[in-house]
């Protein structure tokens, strides 16, 4: 094992049935695994066995002790059978996709629940294995690491279950804790904007960008786990940035961390960050692959989407947009730069006109102390859109439909009062 700096790198050989090894390359990194080598065979399907033809399997062991490694890992997500004759057959830890990134989760992890989650996506992961060792050890075979045969591997497993009961109903609590917070925010007047998208896409540095408040931001896959809620400014808008997403998650890890993924589906709005820098093809797998989390419809008339990182490319923008509206229809499309700056303002903009209430309402009132403490109200509960202030206040402001008796009432008692109109603005009408 290699250290850099105060991190212990774990040295590790890569298994692939596929060229494009980016991503596993990448998410190697991001867990502090050094791959030294790879093994490439190229294969429409992985053996039943060994995940690699029982050939290079071969041809693996002897690699291996020619050149030791502390950890085999594998880019395609392994059988519990698989799993279990690669360990047993190399004697070594064997990592598949999956794995790799629950060990990432597991490092990044903080607070309570981001820990709980992660926690039972992995025993999740750990119960089919379980009972694959539970079948070998039944066969007189000692499993993997763990050996110890039938009676240790057994209890194990039952512990497994009880532990994922105890977890699944903790998340409920906490759900129910997540929910009464949201209700209150939307009872206080605030609006949610949730930032989504594939990991490292620059979820965090976009959150930085528009509300200036500092956020952890690392070049790094999963640097997010659990939500971070901010204020954009001084307006209604709560901003939260999520755990971003990765293509051909399984079932049991979407739904480990569907406590996280709540503040998606019951934003008000989803922004959809986009790292545009990369291969149109690339954009468009990865686009892909949120939308199957997402499901079809689920987001309908509630999604914006961000190509951030456009400044190193602005050429590409109108490319971009056209790879995004085949696969999905968003409200806008908006080019930025999370570093320059560079189309925040009209993001910004886009947000806000999103919440902008339908009702416009103008008065005229005595400038005076009773005007003044309504109009301070005004910018507490609405959408002020101007104050010119000279012998008397004059005003426009916006509110929803249900709020517009009660506002009237209290604008009729203002001193002065005059010149009092509404209209409806059908383009915000939702």
């Amino acid at each position: 094992m290699e250290v850099r700096g105060s991190l212990a790198l774990k040295k590790g050989a890569l298994i692939s049935l596929d060229r494009d090894t980016a991503e596993i390359e990448e998410l190697c990194r991001s867990a502090d695994i050094d791959v030294l080598y790879v093994v490439m065979q190229r294969r429409t399907r992985p053996d039943k066995t060994y995940f690699l033809g029982r050939g290079r399997f071969n041809e693996l062991k002897d690699l291996l002790v020619e050149r030791p490694v502390d950890v085999v890992v594998i880019n395609g997500e392994l059988k519990p059978s698989q799993h279990f004759n690669l360990e047993n057959g190399l004697k070594v830890e064997c990592l598949d996709r999956i794995a790799v990134v629950l060990d990432i989760f597991t490092s990044r992890a903080e607070g309570r629940e981001s820990k709980l989650q992660v926690e039972l996506a992995r025993l999740r992961y750990q119960v089919p294995l379980m009972r694959e060792w539970v079948h070998s050890a039944k066969a007189g075979e000692h499993p993997g690491f763990l050996g110890g045969g039938e009676y240790q591997v057994d209890v194990y497993y039952n512990l497994i279950r009880r532990r994922i009961a105890q977890i699944d109903e903790e998340l409920r609590s906490l759900a129910r804790d997540g929910d009464l917070r949201r209700g209150m925010r939307r009872f206080r007047g605030f609006r949610t904007v949730c930032l989504a998208g594939y990991t490292n896409a620059g979820k965090s540095s976009l959150m930085r960008r528009l509300t200036g408040e500092e956020v952890l931001v690392a070049d790094r896959m999963f640097s997010t786990l659990g939500t971070t809620t901010r204020r954009v400014g001084s307006s209604k808008i709560l901003l939260t940035d999520t755990v971003g997403f990765l293509k051909d998650l399984p079932h049991f890890m979407v739904e480990s961390f569907r406590n996280t993924l709540q503040d998606v589906f019951t934003a008000d709005l989803v922004v959809l960050v986009i790292d545009s820098s990369e291969p149109l093809f690339n954009v468009s797998s990865k686009v892909l692959a949120v939308q199957e989390i997402f499901g079809d419809g689920a987001l309908n008339g509630k999604l914006m989407v961000a190509l951030n990182k456009m400044d190193q490319d602005p050429d590409r923008l109108t490319e971009m947009i056209t790879t995004i509206h085949d696969v999905l229809d968003p409200l806008s499309v908006i080019g930025v730069s999370a570093v320059t700056g560079d189309g925040i303002g009209e993001l910004l903009d886009a947000m806000q006109s999103f919440f902008r209430p339908p009702v416009v309402v103008r008065f005229k009132a005595e400038n005076g102390k009773r005007a003044a403490t309504e109009i301070s109200r005004l910018y507490d509960d609405y959408f002020v859109e101007s104050v010119v202030y000279s012998n008397v206040a004059e005003v426009t402001f916006r509110c929803h439909e249900d709020d517009l008796e009660k506002v009237m009432d209290r604008l009729y008692s203002l001193p002065g009062i005059k010149d009092v109109s509404s209209a409806v603005d059908s383009r915000y009408i939702r």
